[in-house]
């Protein structure tokens, strides 16, 4: 003969188990994203900057040098924009996503605090403490890493954007010499 109560539990811990894992693999997931997206911008950075210093050192005329510059930072910072954009949306997607499994994870909490009323009340109030600090512990984790993730986002930007600053005055000079 099995305990119900403990049964009540077994399931009540696998679904925060399961919860768990979904916010890890979520998290997981959304970090691979967004460093994939780091490199994807910080190598363009690098290509147009490249580039650029290339086209500079073949241009005579600082008209056209200048010209280029600015059509290469515009091209950047419209890169460079998409890729925010495109960050932001998809925190904006893993938030909603954790948004979901909590509240699927109160939807479990709610049924099986329903079923551990009938049971036994201080079964119900001890299940609710230690489950209600799984999930907190989880979404705070998941908080945790998209904090990261942003800050390590942004200081790629900043980083691509000092790239950028220390390739000007060589594409200037570059151009001046041409010149």
């Amino acid at each position: 003969m099995t305990n119900p109560m403990i049964d009540l539990m077994q399931q009540f811990n696998d679904n925060a188990v399961n919860a768990a894992k979904r916010v890890g693999e979520l998290n997981m997931k959304t970090f691979e994203t967004l460093t994939a997206k780091q490199s994807e911008i910080m190598n363009y950075g690098i290509e147009v900057s490249t580039k650029n210093a290339e086209s500079l050192s073949k241009t005579k005329d600082p008209q056209e040098a200048f010209a280029m510059q600015q059509e290469m930072l515009k091209s950047y910072g419209e890169k460079l924009t998409a890729s925010m954009q495109e960050s932001t949306e998809l925190l904006t997607e893993a938030r909603n996503e954790w948004t979901v499994i909590a509240e699927d994870s109160a939807k479990n909490v709610a049924q099986s605090n329903k079923q551990a009323i009938e049971l036994n009340k201080q079964s119900l109030t001890e299940g609710v403490a230690k489950s209600v600090e799984m999930v907190e512990k989880a979404v705070a984790k998941g908080t945790e890493m998209t904090e990261e993730a942003v800050a390590a986002t942004q200081a790629t930007a900043e980083k691509v954007a000092e790239m950028g600053k220390k390739a000007a005055p060589a594409a200037k000079k570059a151009a001046k010499k041409a010149a």
